[in-house]
């Protein structure tokens, strides 16, 4: 079993971790994680509410997590979907018992000392040494380095998790978890040679049966190969990585025209997050992951998805994981290269 200062810090038995997944990171996924030896975790808007009720429907879903599990529980506090009501939500988080949150989408020195003075043990998401550097000077337990193959909105820079890792590990002193690219057991052994102590995944765990994604978007991902995913909306500062639908293409095709009028009409048509009190179902991600829309809809997820080869427990990953990486381990140490990895 890999130990690690990470495993030991958080209380789990295998340095995996569950990303934040945004709506895709309900509570029965967070516990099926857990159950399986990893660190669950229950997003800043499972499922999509209006900001100012997502505190409540967080505090629903950890509740579930709760019940379904007696092993350590995280909440991802998205800084950026929490916006005002962030504090609001860290007192919740406290009230419901939970000892670890792992904060991302704004300066970890926003919440860090609160909920240190909680005695709560804090991670933070960055997306390159500066972030990494500030976020050991916030107080900080661990910091999360994900990089370009990671799913989602991305870090300006686009650095891979292979320079990322070790550039992050040789910067900071505390433990260093590596996100992005990550589905396999081999995958964690190359995490930990390059200095990580753990890894972090969603997209992963986003064809479980826990997951309360719809099943089109899931058959997509089992159906996806290592160019299911692009790149999208770089033109306007706000670079994502989906998986392949039509719309999205019609994003990549604006960003290589130039067309920002074609861009903004599109997107005006699925109103984003900014809008969502006002039009919670018209949001294109609502509409890809939890509404199934393969066509219209967008759904982010990251470059493992070429991974995943059919729709399991969340449990069983993490246990499927974390024996592969055990196998490939004895088979470098005992100069079995050739074996079949992952």
């Amino acid at each position: 079993m890999i130990k690690t200062r990470v495993t030991e810090l958080l209380g789990i038995d295998t340095p995996i971790l569950e990303g934040g997944m945004a709506i895709a990171g309900n509570g029965e996924l967070a516990a099926a994680v857990s159950n399986g030896g990893g660190l669950g975790v229950v997003s800043s808007n499972p499922g999509w509410s209006k900001q100012s009720e997502r505190t409540e429907n967080v505090r629903q879903h950890l509740r579930r997590a709760k019940a379904l599990t007696d092993k350590p529980i995280c909440a991802n506090m998205s800084l950026q979907l929490l916006g005002k009501y962030a504090e609001q939500h860290l007192d919740m988080v406290v009230e419901e018992g939970l000892k670890i949150v792992v904060t991302s989408g704004g300066s970890p020195g926003v919440l860090t000392q609160k909920a240190k003075d909680y005695g709560l043990i804090v991670m933070h998401v960055v997306a390159n040494v500066c972030q990494a550097r500030r976020s050991e000077d916030s107080g900080v337990d661990i910091v999360i380095c994900e990089g370009y193959e990671a799913g989602g909105i991305e870090g300006a820079d686009e650095i891979t998790s292979m320079v990322l890792i070790p550039s992050v590990v040789q910067a900071v002193s505390i433990p260093v978890v590596g996100a992005g690219g990550f589905g396999r057991g081999n995958g964690l052994i190359a995490a930990l040679a390059l200095g990580a102590e753990g890894i972090q995944m969603g997209s992963a765990f986003l064809a479980t049966k826990e997951c309360h994604v719809h099943q089109n978007f899931k058959q997509a991902i089992v159906e996806a190969d290592d160019t299911g995913t692009v790149m999208i909306q770089r033109m306007i500062g706000r670079l994502s990585r989906v998986i392949k639908t039509p719309r999205a293409l019609q994003f990549q095709d604006m960003d290589k025209r130039g067309a920002v009028d074609e861009m903004e009409t599109l997107m005006a048509a699925a109103p984003s997050d900014a809008n969502i009190e006002k039009a919670p179902t018209m949001d294109a991600q609502w509409h890809g992951q939890m509404g199934g829309d393969m066509v219209e809809g967008e759904a982010a997820a990251g470059q493992s998805i070429a991974f995943v080869q059919e729709i399991k427990s969340a449990s069983d990953v993490v246990r499927d994981i974390a024996a592969e990486a055990e196998a490939r381990l004895d088979a470098i140490e005992s100069g079995a290269l050739r074996q079949p990895c992952g």
